[in-house]
């Protein structure tokens, strides 16, 4: 190919910022897993990387100037039919992404910023919405409606009594909510520093990550430590899957798996 043609095509590429990355993660803040496959969503790719067997490969990378779909995704899920969800900032919209990993807006935009994901047993979708300060469920047509009012909330994940559990800015740190509605400040959780993700795993354990604290908590019972400091720096986003728990930390090691309470990493060199 002439060398004219390739400097084009490669302008083309910088102006729309889709040049190809490099297989490392940059700073990834959310995660979600099948039994197969860890999904990450990297706020600088910007994107989503997809590990099988340790090893990245981008799965989504959205143009880098802000506004355009899915440049600042903030949280992902696995629905009940096993696709992909993403909650990004910039448009202000949870994406759907079919079988041939195209996503699919399901709101209209109808949503303020999206910073966690989780589904309940039926199918509905649940995000919580940090600008307006409450969490909205996402009906089959994409419908929006508030499910209750909470202040700065972040991660969300169900227990298996379909009690909702959710991370926040303010200064309970970690509320659960019914099945009506209604909001209770979890015991002991005020003593976490910065609440970023709350997932509940198969143990029943109810696991936040600290951000500020370099810890991962767990507040089935009460509020223990599971792990605190190394190899922590700052835990991010955390979530249960078939094939285990999984956290983020974008300036520590990226990727962990959480067993017991102990954390090792992901991605091999």
């Amino acid at each position: 190919m002439p060398k004219t043609i390739q400097s084009i095509i490669i302008l083309a590429f910088i102006s729309t910022g889709l040049v190809a990355q490099d297989a490392t993660l940059k700073y990834p803040v959310g995660i979600a897993a099948t039994s197969a496959k860890i999904y990450v969503a990297d706020r600088q790719l910007p994107g989503i990387w997809e590990i099988v067997d340790g090893k990245p490969q981008i799965y989504h990378q959205a143009a880098k100037k802000f506004g355009t779909p899915l440049n600042a995704i903030r949280c992902l899920a696995i629905d009940t039919n096993g696709n992909l969800l993403a909650g990004d900032s910039a448009t202000r919209e949870v994406y759907r992404f079919n079988t041939e990993g195209e996503a699919e807006a399901l709101t209209g935009g109808n949503i303020g910023i999206p910073m966690g994901i989780t589904v309940a047993a039926d199918g509905t979708i649940y995000v919580s919405d940090l600008e307006l300060h409450r969490v909205v469920t996402i009906d089959a047509e994409g419908k929006v409606a508030e499910f209750a009012k909470v202040q700065g909330p972040s991660g969300l994940s169900f227990d298996k009594s379909g009690v909702l559990y959710v991370a926040t800015r303010s200064a309970d740190r970690l509320v659960k909510i019914n099945a009506d509605g209604e909001v209770t400040a979890v015991d002991g959780a005020s003593e976490i520093r910065f609440a970023q993700d709350v997932a509940v795993d198969g143990d029943g354990r109810v696991l936040v990550t600290d951000g500020y604290g370099k810890s991962v908590w767990n507040f089935a019972g009460g509020a223990d430590k599971v792990l605190e400091g190394e190899p922590l720096v700052h835990p991010v986003g955390i979530t249960v899957s078939p094939s285990g728990t999984y956290l983020v930390d974008p300036r520590g090691l990226g990727v962990l798996k959480l067993d017991a309470d102990m954390a090792s990493k992901v991605l091999s060199e």
